[in-house]
């Protein structure tokens, strides 16, 4: 495995007259080719640095910056642990914003403006605005140092090698352009009015070549000025606490589409379930604030939802558990706590990894046992309230023996995906739309069936109005004998499949007719166990078939199943 680096993915604004100016979107994790100075995020998503020359040629809005190795950024930022060094640099990078342009002699100048340190003097923002009168002082003292400014910032367009060290980047903008910087934010929060912006429009061009970025920044701001329904929102920047930014720092954003495409290959006759989980999980690792909710997948047992968050896991690269919902209580109490489950996951499945595991998914299954009526029922209603401070992100003292505790590790779930999941059967049983009545009604009305409420999850399965207001819910689709078929044609993890390549191995041919599959499909029905029984199905009608096969080596060419061999594996031809 390569090095890891960590970079922060920009977004571009267009000035004007190949002048740009970035701010950064989100942080990144993924791999870094010096020589080509391309950065490719964990989604394989590629960006070029935003000091590269092409860019000016190009409409590619996205670039990125502050490229570091991993295993440096701990000594780079003086902190201790990976997270802590991780949410430092995410604080750091944040703090700015970046201007680049191209000099007269086809050079790249690139300067960063660190808009903490301009809004605040001594933890005091500055509220007073400069003057119109002293400006044309200001901007003459500054000509010379803004020279000297522009001269060590920047980089010959032939140079392939660029030093992107952030506090190096940092150190060169100094702090000789706080005055101007000063009036470009001053001017964003509106205190210069129209007359004001003019005549530092004047003035300013007098010293164009020292202050193009100023001169077209305040261009800009009359337009938006003189045409209002052209202005854009001003969001001001807030500065997030370093808590608050662990929770996005370790993942890239979840590419829906690629992970739709793949899932739905294995997973057949679930589209829309798919669609709706993973868009789901991408606005919550988008917005943390949205984690305090948490997603509920219901539907027949068989229909995939264990399935599901275990491709979700694969393809997200990230450890996944299943945990047993019936096996759990609340503490003091005979059964398996939480912590204890922590354990088996940062021990087992993570190798004490502890920044692997607090990204695992936890997908707590056979949910619906646990409703109950009563509210002190420690093995019902208990353990779904104590899920729900796991949902929205605690720490918990894991250990394998919550008795003794001779080891114990602190585990946060913030960044956990954390799903729940169950058939509840009592809830869509008899689920039926209310018929219509009068002139006109659908006849066919009294057999429709309609959505499940939150109500009927309260009223039908017992579940508590506390924890069914925090969850939101989707629903598999129900499994006909069609949809079974499906899966054994369509998916690419097909048992029969599988088995057609187990026989090909002994040089056989495996064949089968419609009534074989429309057989199994209904005896999967009839056992209640959906997709996830076809194996032992399939297993039960060929064994026979592959035995004589195994055993009569060039005997057979091909083997063909019928809806026959489904009563009796010995009945095939």
């Amino acid at each position: 495995m390569g090095k890891k680096y960590v970079a922060t993915i920009m977004n571009r604004v267009y000035l004007g007259d190949e002048k740009f100016i970035y701010y950064v979107s989100h942080p990144a994790i993924g791999e870094y080719n010096e020589k080509e100075r391309v950065f490719k995020d964990m989604n394989k998503h590629e960006y070029l640095h935003y000091t590269e020359p092409g860019l000016f040629m190009t409409e590619i809005t996205n670039a990125f910056a502050n490229i570091t190795e991993m295993k440096d950024l701990p000594k780079q930022m003086n902190e201790d642990t990976m997270e802590d060094a991780l949410a430092a640099f995410s604080y750091l990078c944040s703090r700015n914003i970046y201007y680049v342009s191209k000099t007269n002699d086809n050079k790249i100048f690139s300067t960063i403006i660190d808009l903490d340190e301009i809004r605040d003097t001594k933890g005091q923002k500055k509220s007073k605005r400069i003057e119109i009168d002293s400006l044309r002082q200001i901007l003459a003292e500054q000509t010379p140092k803004l020279s000297q400014g522009i001269h060590s910032s920047t980089y010959e367009v032939e140079d392939e090698h660029f030093s992107d060290e952030l506090i190096a980047d940092y150190m060169h903008s100094g702090d000789v352009k706080d005055d101007i910087a000063t009036i470009l934010l001053d001017m964003i929060d509106g205190l210069y009015s129209l007359e004001d912006l003019k005549e530092i429009q004047a003035i300013a061009r007098e010293h164009r070549d020292a202050v193009n970025g100023l001169l077209d920044s305040i261009e800009q701001q009359i337009d938006y000025v003189e045409n209002p329904s052209s202005k854009p929102k001003n969001k001001k920047s807030e500065n997030k606490k370093v808590e608050n930014l662990r929770k996005v720092l370790l993942d890239d954003r979840i590419d829906i589409e690629d992970l739709y495409k793949k899932i739905t290959k294995t997973l057949i006759a679930q589209d829309e379930p798919v669609a709706r989980v993973l868009t789901e999980l991408a606005r919550k690792e988008q917005k943390p604030e949205l984690k305090d909710r948490g997603l509920l997948i219901t539907g027949e047992s068989g229909s995939g939802k264990s399935k599901m968050m275990q491709l979700i896991a694969k393809y997200l690269d990230r450890p996944f558990i299943k945990i047993d919902a019936t096996q759990l209580t609340i503490p003091g109490y005979v059964g398996r706590d939480i912590e204890v489950e922590l354990w088996r996951l940062y021990n087992e499945i993570c190798n004490k990894d502890l920044q692997k595991t607090e990204r695992a998914i936890v997908y707590f299954e056979e949910i619906d046992k646990k409703g109950s009526a009563k509210k002190d029922d420690v093995s019902g209603r208990g353990v779904l309230n104590v899920l729900l401070p796991f949902i929205e992100g605690s720490t918990y003292e894991a250990t394998a023996d919550t008795k003794t505790r001779k080891e114990v590790v602190d585990i946060n779930t913030s960044n956990m995906i954390t799903i729940l999941g169950g058939a509840f059967t009592d809830v869509y049983k008899d689920l039926k739309a209310k018929s219509s009545l009068g002139f006109g009604a659908d006849v066919k009305s009294k057999d429709a069936k309609r959505e499940a409420t939150i109500e009927d999850f309260i009223k039908k399965a017992k579940m508590p109005d506390e924890f069914m207001g925090r969850v939101s819910i989707v629903k598999m689709n129900d499994l006909d004998i069609e949809a079974i078929k499906r899966i054994m044609l369509e998916s690419d993890e097909s048992i029969v499949k599988i088995q057609k390549d187990i026989f090909d191995q002994l040089g056989v041919k495996l064949s089968f007719d419609d009534s074989y599959l429309e057989a199994i499909a209904k005896q999967a029905l009839d056992r209640k166990t959906g997709a996830r029984g076809l194996n032992t199905v399939v297993d039960d009608t060929t064994w026979v078939a592959y035995r004589d096969a195994y055993t009569h080596d060039g005997v057979y060419d091909e083997i063909i199943l019928t809806d026959e061999t489904v009563k009796d594996p010995k009945v095939y031809k």
